[in-house]
């Protein structure tokens, strides 16, 4: 199974890059392949969570601040 451990060894950014020039040469299936794996990265960067600013306030002298976290189970929801 020399193949497949060549391709879990390389980075998907390198077989997308080879699949696009591999496409413009001619090669429909290359092109999917190429289309495919772009698409997927860019639904991947699409998704990832972002940094949420729940708060913002600043402090005198003398004030306080205390930072509770609400517990939450695997699907997001609070328990």
């Amino acid at each position: 199974m020399r193949l497949l451990d060549d391709i879990r060894e390389r980075p998907p950014g390198r077989i997308i890059r080879s699949a696009w020039r591999r496409g413009r040469l001619g090669s429909g299936t290359w092109m999917a392949l190429a289309i495919l794996g772009t698409g997927f990265r860019l639904l991947k960067y699409l998704s990832r969570r972002r940094s949420e600013v729940a708060h913002r306030a600043e402090l005198r002298p003398g004030e306080s601040l205390k930072i509770r976290h609400l517990s939450e189970d695997r699907r997001g929801q609070q328990v």
